[in-house]
């Protein structure tokens, strides 16, 4: 007789009938079960009063980290998303006295719902109350003149900054290609551009500093006149 799941209804049936007195073989080929099955329902029920055992009570390892740590180390992400992964494992260690691997501790982060992503950088210097001064200033003087507004910026190039970064090719195999591996001659861009387009540039070789800068702003750019 092969094994096939056998209801609860039926084990009880089968007690039954071997309680009001049916012989053995009679039940065994009335319900097609074996005379084994018969004697472990008997002993599970004289023993926990069910013809079914109930399901173990453990479900593998305990888990080390607890739902109020997992809390805490999501509270510390959001203020240092830059933790690295061994920092974390010593702070468990320190403040919750656990002890556990890189790798164990990196499966517990991800079903937690913390991924890998690429950082988001917001400048230190940044004041916010600075920030809402400055607005101020721009919309009482402009008086909502968007006109009047001229934007600065630096830039510069050399023989690498001409090749692409990414290309294609097949699954399994590279995308190579062949380029030069000098530097080559550096090249410094400045230029201002107001609401009516670019109004000063400035190109040197090598590198702009701080004086560079405010010659060319000085210079070109208030020398200019209005936009």
């Amino acid at each position: 007789m092969v094994n096939r799941k056998i209801s609860p209804d039926l084990k009880s049936a089968a007690l039954r009938l071997w309680d009001l007195g049916w012989d053995e073989i009679d039940i065994i080929q009335g319900l097609a079960v074996s005379r084994s099955s018969m004697y472990r329902w008997k002993a599970l029920f004289e023993d926990i009063g069910d013809v079914v055992r109930p399901p173990s009570p453990l479900r593998g390892r305990t888990r080390i980290i607890c739902r109020a740590v997992l809390t805490a180390i999501q509270d510390i992400y959001r203020g240092e998303p830059d933790l690295y992964l061994d920092e974390l494992v010593f702070w468990l260690a320190v403040h919750h006295d656990i002890v556990i691997s890189k790798s164990a501790l990196h499966l517990n982060l991800k079903e937690a719902g913390l991924s890998r992503k690429l950082l988001h950088k917001i400048a230190i210097e940044r004041d916010a109350q600075l920030r809402e001064e400055y607005m101020d200033i721009i919309n009482g003087e402009l008086e909502g003149d968007s006109s009047m507004l001229v934007f600065a910026d630096e830039t510069s190039k050399n023989d690498h900054t001409l090749a692409r970064r990414y290309g294609l090719a097949l699954a399994g195999e590279r995308a190579a290609f062949t380029d030069v591996f000098v530097r080559g001659q550096r090249w410094s861009l400045a230029a201002a551009i107001s609401q009516n387009g670019y109004i000063a540039t400035k190109v040197v070789p090598g590198s702009l500093d701080s004086f560079d800068i405010f010659d060319f702003v000085a210079e070109q750019v208030v020398c200019s006149g209005p936009p």
